[in-house]
């Protein structure tokens, strides 16, 4: 094992807590393993573990998310997030690849939720490649693309590309998925916080799921 994460994983099992997994697990509906990690304590470690042995190198961080990502317990997938948040102004146009692994690996809303963060700082960086690369994700059967493709935007404040926003939205309105639609509502609540006359009239002129509908009000109707 590589010897900048083996302490680390060393440490993050030496902190497991078999109660807190139970919970964590249950909260997940049974889908991943977990150490018993609460957040906090897995910062903490990270940091220390920062001070030691400093950032990781970015030529290997592309191995380091895939093995991260491998081992069964869900804090390592959350880790392997963080690790790259902390290098992720380094990004080259070719990394959309680990984005997209991360993304259609071991997926569900937690992983694919963090890793808007690095889509943001990737798409800043290179904001020519936004439309390559977010149209084939909404134009994908994999409904985490959809979603990614949805959410992308969701720390852009006022930057937001709405005509993109809107098209997108329109693309996959029709979906039954749960997570798609909550994604409509989530990107849709967000923008509201800037244009609220323009988020009530789309969706008041377009046909959304109830839930969609409910997410994309609930700054607006408070």
């Amino acid at each position: 094992m590589d010897k900048y994460l083996n302490p680390l994983i060393k440490k993050f099992k030496e902190n497991k807590d078999a109660g807190i997994a139970v919970g964590q697990k249950k909260y997940m509906k049974s889908k991943f393993e977990f150490l018993g990690l609460k957040t906090p304590v897995r910062k903490k470690i990270l940091k220390e573990h920062f001070k030691t042995y400093g950032k990781p190198e970015k030529t290997k961080m592309n191995d380091y998310i895939k093995f991260l990502w491998n081992l069964p317990e869900r804090e390592f997938q959350y880790t392997a997030v963080n690790l790259y948040e902390n290098i992720a102004k380094q990004f080259v146009e070719e990394d959309i690849s680990i984005l997209e692994y991360m993304i259609e690996n071991k997926s569900w809303w937690d992983s694919v939720d963090s890793i808007v963060r690095l889509e943001k700082t990737y798409f800043q960086k290179f904001p020519k490649l936004i439309p390559v690369h977010t149209e084939r994700w909404i134009n994908s059967d994999n409904f985490w693309f959809q979603r990614s493709a949805l959410l992308f935007q969701l720390n852009f404040r006022d930057k937001m590309d709405k005509e993109l926003m809107f098209r997108y939205i329109l693309k996959v309105n029709d979906s039954d998925k749960f997570f798609v639609q909550k994604a409509i509502g989530w990107i849709l609540r967000q923008y509201s916080k800037f244009n609220p006359e323009e988020v009530i009239e789309f969706v008041n002129t377009t046909k959304l799921a109830p839930l969609s509908k409910r997410e994309a009000l609930k700054i607006i109707n408070k």
